[in-house]
């Protein structure tokens, strides 16, 4: 790993990797095409490093770093960090109350009294 690149957050350097990893994968002569370049434009683009020593790839990695955006696999979907903490609390809550695995089999939440943890009165109930 160069100089430059362990100088970049970390953020940046997980970028990076995440595409060279795919690229790796990947037909490079297909991504060309598919880019409308020849190989050996696209081939440069990956290995030739400029005078800070990264690639062109490398630097639009850092870039996107520094505009606080980050590469994702197409199929990540987002949720929000407050719905994210809500659910662990709820998760946490309910994980707490189970005495052993046979308590994830009941249905029913009167057999565990959840309902007085939960505010239910009677009259809601009926």
């Amino acid at each position: 790993m160069s100089k430059v690149l362990n100088d970049l957050p970390a953020s940046a350097r997980n970028s990076i990797s995440r595409v060279l990893k795919v690229l790796a994968a990947r037909n490079n002569s297909q991504i060309a095409d598919q880019l409308g370049l020849d190989p050996s434009s696209f081939s440069r683009m990956k290995n030739d490093k400029k005078s800070n020593g990264l690639s062109d790839i490398e630097n639009v990695c850092a870039m996107l770093d520094s505009l606080g955006l980050k590469i994702v696999p197409k199929h990540y979907r987002l949720i929000h960090e407050e719905k994210l903490s809500a659910l662990l609390v709820m998760s946490k809550a309910w994980m707490r109350r189970l005495g052993s695995v046979d308590d994830l089999f009941q249905d029913d939440i009167d057999d565990h009294r959840i309902d007085i943890e939960l505010g239910y009165s009677e009259k809601e109930k009926a």
